[in-house]
């Protein structure tokens, strides 16, 4: 295996955002049964390298976040850590500001469990909105779309935080509380 390919020429798949999951997981299969069939030979060592590195690249290409640092690492912008003022970050920072004041109300609400069900699907809608918004983005990866697919990055990367947070208030409803 060439251990230079990005992780997209491993897969023989084009460089981009969009992917068919089937075909990656089809190909994922494909070199993880080559490769075992290596294992009986006597550079196990290399194999076992080369499978943690399609296992590696599987999941950074399975996973959309992941998928899209990897990008811009690719291209060779800068990662989404927030910078000061003047960043789109700040902007970011109200929106996740505004979630955690919702996620506070749909807990004190009278149904708490409906009501963060309700957070949850606005979050997916968001989410599903972003996610359109950052395969339009990668389609031309230009430096001004790559700027803007960082920003979009940077909201997911919220979404998700706040998503987490959602479903543990969500799990703690469910626990049984001690008598």
């Amino acid at each position: 295996m060439n251990s230079q390919k990005n992780y997209f020429e491993l897969f023989d798949l084009p460089v981009g955002f969009a992917l068919d999951s089937g075909v990656l997981a089809e190909r994922y299969r494909a070199l993880v049964r080559a490769l075992r069939a290596d294992f009986l030979s006597d550079e196990e060592d290399e194999t076992a390298r080369s499978l943690a590195r399609i296992d590696l690249a599987y999941q950074t290409l399975t996973e959309p976040l992941a998928r899209a640092e990897y990008l811009f690492r690719l291209y060779g912008v800068e990662g989404t850590e927030t910078g000061g003022d003047d960043d789109p970050a700040s902007t970011t920072l109200v929106e996740e500001m505004e979630r955690q004041e919702a996620l506070v109300a749909a807990t004190n609400r009278s149904d708490p469990g409906a009501a963060l069900s309700e957070v949850l699907t606005r979050l997916a809608e968001r989410g599903a909105a972003l996610d359109k918004e950052l395969h339009q983005l990668f389609a031309d990866p230009t430096p001004h779309n790559l700027g803007a697919a960082r920003e979009v990055v940077r909201q997911l990367q919220g979404l998700a935080r706040c998503r987490r947070e959602t479903e543990e208030r969500q799990a703690e409803l469910l626990r049984p509380r001690p008598a």
